[in-house]
């Protein structure tokens, strides 16, 4: 069922949704949220589209019996949507993300996981009830996120054009951070991406598609599809899943990525002087803080290999609470 907004906002919330939705995510929360502040803007009598200090101040509040979590991502959801209305030309003040403390632990797959994890992606085969299935893009799309660490919903918005098969990098665009950045990828991921771009253009819709992975109709393929499909994949690979809100996710690929570019880096004998920056560049994260975790997760997967950098780590990142991260999704 689609809300109705009534206050100025009200179109903008609309547009911001759908834009939203054309990106991969599930934005039923968004709505939620939104149609609260939506009733705030109405009881404040806003008429000027462009969100003021005072306003995002007053939504921010935490409310009666609302957990740091729930009241975090209401606040994250506001944020977006201010930046979006600036893209707009609507001047408006981005409220500040209070911290947050996660407990959650991100499943590190080994790589004998990830090798089982590809060949029960090649051995999909779609529903000869559903033509238009996504299956025949996932055993790039999970390649493409382990092989370079993006997020799925970077993976999903790439077009054609986004991709140099012969330069070998990607161009990612409307990044998490909002920065472009240009990240290179091997050789072997390249001809795996132009295999698949050559039975992609094989269906007769795809003339009115520029997305990279898309259905057989040319209509984008979801965050959502193709979570369901990581829930079976990693079912026909033995890896247990832990219930929900415990993983593995499919972001844990990016996590996974993370540690096992860390331990190669390092196994190479990179000082993690050097390994940490590009790492963390690699990944498009704002600052060494956001990287820092994956040091620890390194440790404690490849105790052996990184030992000597034991004492290098102790200086340049403090020993902390293992739970906690200021950016659970990063």
């Amino acid at each position: 069922m689609n809300r109705i907004y009534y206050s100025v906002f009200g179109p903008y919330i609309v547009k911001f949704i759908e834009f939203k939705n054309s990106l991969g995510y599930k934005y039923k929360d968004a709505g939620y949220a939104l149609a609260s502040f939506d009733r705030l803007a109405l009881e404040k009598d806003v008429f000027e589209v462009g969100l003021t200090k005072e306003v995002a101040d007053e939504y921010c509040k935490q409310g009666l019996n609302e957990s740091s979590k729930t009241r975090y991502n209401r606040i994250q959801i506001l944020s977006q949507f201010a930046r979006f209305l600036c893209d707009l030309g609507f001047g408006s003040y981005i409220p500040k993300l209070p911290k947050h403390i996660s407990t959650y632990t991100p499943y590190i797959f080994s790589k004998k996981e990830m090798q089982g994890i590809f060949r029960a992606c090649d051995a999909l085969t779609p529903s000869v009830r559903n033509r238009n299935s996504t299956v025949y893009a996932l055993p790039v799309l999970i390649r493409l996120l382990y092989g370079t660490g993006i997020r799925i919903s970077e993976a999903l918005y790439l077009t054609c054009d986004d991709i140099d098969l012969h330069g070998q990098y990607l161009l990612l665009r409307n990044t998490k951070n909002g920065k472009d950045r240009m990240i290179p990828i091997s050789g072997s991921l390249a001809k795996a991406c132009g295999e698949y771009l050559i039975y992609r253009n094989l269906f007769p819709s795809i003339r009115k598609a520029n997305r990279f992975f898309i259905k057989p109709d040319g209509s984008p393929m979801n965050n959502s599809n193709v979570y369901k499909w990581f829930r079976r994949i990693i079912y026909t690979a033995n890896i247990s899943h832990r219930g929900r809100g415990h993983g593995p996710r499919l972001h844990d690929l990016r996590h996974t990525f993370s540690v096992h570019s860390l331990a190669s880096m390092s196994e190479s004998e990179l000082d993690l002087y050097y390994a940490l920056p590009i790492l963390s560049t690699y990944l498009g994260h704002r600052s060494l803080e956001s990287t820092d975790k994956y040091v620890r997760l390194t440790a404690e997967m490849y105790p052996d290999l990184i030992k000597k950098t034991s004492d290098i780590c102790s200086i340049v990142f403090p020993v902390t609470d293992s739970n906690t991260s200021t950016d659970e999704t990063n």
